[in-house]
């Protein structure tokens, strides 16, 4: 049996994805992880803790989530990784 502790909640998500990525400054507006947020707070995705998962994040299916919602995901994902991945590259020398 394997257990995964995720969250639904907005703020608890992001607190989540601000603790796994500390340098990323990730904030709940629409050019960071506020479209992830939008769907972890409508539970068709959600977001790991990871404290309880080797200081890694994982983003999950939430109960909400069916094949339908693969439209929406995908662009919510790429602008969060995008955000990330511009947060990394400032901080390279």
């Amino acid at each position: 049996m394997h257990f995964t502790f995720a969250t639904c909640e907005r703020n608890k998500a992001l607190a989540f994805m601000q603790t796994a990525e500390p340098g990323a400054g990730l904030t709940d507006t629409p050019e960071s992880a506020g479209p992830v947020l939008d769907l972890v707070e409508r539970d068709v995705l959600r977001v790991q803790d990871p404290l309880m998962h080797g200081k890694q994040i994982a983003v999950i299916a939430g109960t909400k989530y069916t094949d339908d919602h693969d439209a929406e995901i995908q662009p919510a994902v790429k602008v969060l990784l995008s955000a990330v991945r511009a947060a990394r590259s400032k901080a390279e020398p």
